[in-house]
C-alpha cells in the first residue's frame, strides 16, 4: 500500500470544474469589460408654475398686504441709532414696527446674532391702502430721477419690491415736517404682495393704483422715421373732426 500510494502536486491539480449559467456569463462579460456609458440627460427640473385661472368676477386679483422694511446698518455700532428708524416707521405707517435681529454672526460686519439691525410693517386692510395713497401721490411724484418700475419687475407670482433711498423718506408728509426730530435717516424697502399668479397680471393691478411702469422699448434707439410718425399721428391734420 505504501509503495502503490502517490503524493498529489498541488500546482497541478486542476480547479473543480463548475458549470456556469447564462446569466452568470453575461454578469463576467460586463465585469471583464469596460461599463456602457450612463445615458446623459440634460433636462433641468424646474418648478411647475402654477396654472392661471381663468378669469372672473370673483377671483380678481388684489392687493393681499404691503411690507415696509427699514435695514440700519449703523445700529450695529451702536444700538440707539435704532431708535431714529423705528420713530419713523412709526409715523409713516402709523402702526408700531417690529424689531428685526441677526440671525446668523457676520464676522467683517462685526454682527452677532441676536443683535437688532432693523424693524419691519405689515400693513393690512385701510392702513394699508392709506400707506400706498401717500406713498404714490406724494412721494413718487416728487422723487429726482425716477420715472417708474421696469416692465419686467416682479419675482415671478405677481409680487413687486420697490427700493427708496433716504432722501425718500424725507418725502412724507409726517417725516417732512420734523423732519429735524430724527438724527438719522435711512432707506427703506416696500414689498407688495398680491394674489396674482404672474408678473404680467401683477404689474397690471399696480399701475390701476397709479404706479408708473417705464415702457420696453428704450427711448434713445428710437429713429428718425419712428419720431416722425409718431409727430404725423398726433397732428390736427390727421386728427378727426
Amino acid at each position: 500500500m505504501v509503495l502503490t500510494y502517490t503524493h498529489p502536486n498541488p500546482e497541478e491539480e486542476k480547479a473543480p470544474v463548475v458549470e456556469s449559467s447564462n446569466n452568470d456569463h453575461e454578469h463576467s462579460q460586463e465585469v471583464k469589460g469596460t461599463p456602457p456609458n450612463p445615458k446623459r440627460t440634460h433636462t433641468i427640473l424646474r418648478p411647475k408654475k402654477p396654472r392661471v385661472p381663468e378669469p372672473t368676477p370673483n377671483n380678481q386679483p388684489f392687493i393681499k398686504e404691503v411690507t415696509v422694511h427699514m435695514r440700519v446698518s449703523e445700529a450695529v455700532l451702536n444700538k440707539h441709532n435704532l431708535l431714529s428708524a423705528i420713530m419713523a416707521m412709526q409715523c409713516i405707517t402709523g402702526k408700531r414696527p417690529e424689531i428685526i435681529k441677526a440671525v446668523n454672526d457676520a464676522a467683517p460686519w462685526k454682527l452677532r446674532r441676536g443683535m437688532a439691525i432693523g424693524t419691519k410693517v405689515t400693513l393690512e386692510g385701510d392702513a394699508m391702502y392709506e400707506f400706498l395713497d401717500k406713498l404714490i401721490e406724494v412721494v413718487l411724484p416728487r422723487l429726482k430721477e425716477w420715472n417708474g418700475l421696469l416692465m419686467n419687475a416682479g419675482d415671478g407670482q405677481g409680487n413687486i419690491s420697490l427700493g427708496f433711498e433716504p432722501t425718500a423718506l424725507g418725502l412724507f408728509p409726517e417725516i417732512e415736517v420734523a423732519y429735524d426730530m430724527f438724527p438719522l435717516i435711512t432707506g427703506f424697502e416696500v414689498h407688495i404682495h398680491t394674489t396674482a399668479v404672474r408678473n404680467p397680471t401683477g404689474r397690471l393691478l399696480l399701475s390701476g393704483f397709479g404706479i408708473p411702469f417705464l415702457h420696453a422699448r428704450d427711448p434713445s434707439k428710437i429713429t428718425k422715421k419712428d419720431a416722425s410718425s409718431s409727430d404725423s399721428s398726433t397732428s390736427p391734420e390727421n386728427s378727426l373732426p
